[in-house]
């Protein structure tokens, strides 16, 4: 019986966890693994990229584009 209580107040503890956090949404925690660490945000409050993001993207884009142009140019 001393379980099943203790079960259910983990279980309370856990619901209003959850409750309290419900407000942050996917798009919220995208932003943040994203943004700029140093300087998040711009003076007007607009997002900045993380520019280890922006080398990594462009390095990727760049392969597949060179992968692309090899594999279908015909000599």
């Amino acid at each position: 019986m001393k379980q099943d209580q203790d079960i259910s107040g983990v279980m309370e503890c856990l619901r209003s966890f959850h409750a309290a956090n419900n407000a942050e949404r996917l798009r919220d925690g995208l932003l943040r693994s994203i943004e700029d660490p140093l300087k998040p945000q711009t003076a007007d409050g607009r997002l900045r990229v993380n520019p280890v993001l922006v080398l990594l993207v462009s390095l990727a884009v760049m392969a597949a584009g060179t992968f692309l142009f090899f594999s279908l140019v015909q000599p």
